[in-house]
């Protein structure tokens, strides 16, 4: 199966990034992994990972009959 990234935070997981008036992102987190955004390319969610000061995590999906 692919491999996929997830941003970590603490207990929290990535889900979305949203511009507010300021011109500044404002990143709302999940509490559930299932809730979160997956990346398929390491290098931006490493790097979205350092915007936030998480980490990026590899995971390994299997097909499950």
């Amino acid at each position: 199966m692919k491999n996929v990234y997830v941003v970590r935070l603490g207990d929290l997981y990535f889900k979305e990034r949203e511009l507010i008036l300021t011109n500044n992102y404002r990143y709302k987190m999940a509490d559930n992994l299932n809730d979160a955004i997956f990346s398929e390319d390491f290098d931006s969610a490493k790097k979205l990972a350092e915007e936030i000061g998480g980490k990026a995590y590899k995971i390994n999906l299997e097909e499950v009959e």
